[in-house]
């Protein structure tokens, strides 16, 4: 029996307006889903039909735009319609010998809810997004992010990250610091935001793992943030 990695087809290059048309069709076709009790999800294949898709996105991130395969995640996740999304920052995690990157992309929907949508824009099998809505600190929180994988495989295993957009004033990097690991990130200076990999957190994390330290230019601790996982 053939696997479904033997019958995928092979993606070609495409037209970039029948791409942005297709895509703008695909999300359209989802059914709204509530976000009211929604945990954190992990990242969920999108298709591979829509991996020859995304150089069309390229053009408006160059230009500061947000791109409608972002909105449309954001309005997916949400009950209620999502304003303000910008961009949080990047990170990047290694998994099986290679490097994944990963954005961060934040808005608040008409219920005050913050709304983040986690995008892999080269999963295994095209584009794979990860995000939900909640009512959670937006200058230093969590979620987790793992590969996409064939149905009736094995999940493997999830990577922590952390981010977020310092709200003290004159935060010029963080420092996350758990048992057995400190990691330290570059506040973005185009975005504010922040965003770092914690792959020492392994799945089961529960209670306390991390404290946020905040530090400006001179290299004091301006502000801390408590992570905990329930």
């Amino acid at each position: 029996m053939k696997t479904v990695e033997d019958l995928r087809p092979e993606i070609r290059p495409l037209d970039a307006a029948w791409s942005a048309t297709t895509l703008e069709g695909i999300f359209a076709s989802e059914p709204p889903v509530s976000s009211k009790a929604r945990r954190p999800r992990r990242l969920v294949l999108v298709g591979s039909m829509v991996g020859g898709l995304f150089a069309v996105g390229g053009v408006a991130y160059a230009a500061g735009l947000v791109p409608g395969i972002i909105t449309n995640e954001l309005d997916w996740i949400s009950s209620s319609e999502v304003s303000d999304v910008h961009e949080v920052a990047s990170f990047t995690a290694e998994a099986n010998g290679r490097t994944r990157s990963f954005e961060i992309w934040r808005g608040t929907n008409a219920d005050g809810l913050s709304c983040t949508a986690v995008l892999e824009a080269k999963g295994n099998f095209g584009p794979e997004f990860g995000g939900y809505c909640g009512d959670y600190p937006t200058d230093a929180w969590f979620d987790r992010a793992t590969e996409s994988y064939k149905i009736g495989d094995t999940p493997p295993p999830a990577t922590y990250f952390v981010y977020g957009e310092p709200t003290l004033p004159g935060v010029s990097s963080v420092r996350v610091v758990g048992d057995g690991f400190t990691h330290r990130a570059t506040v973005d200076r185009a975005t504010g935001g922040f965003a770092v990999a914690v792959p020492e957190l392994g799945p089961s994390v529960s209670g306390h793992f991390a404290t946020v330290e905040f530090i400006d230019a001179a290299g004091t601790v301006v502000g801390t943030r408590e992570l905990s996982e329930k």
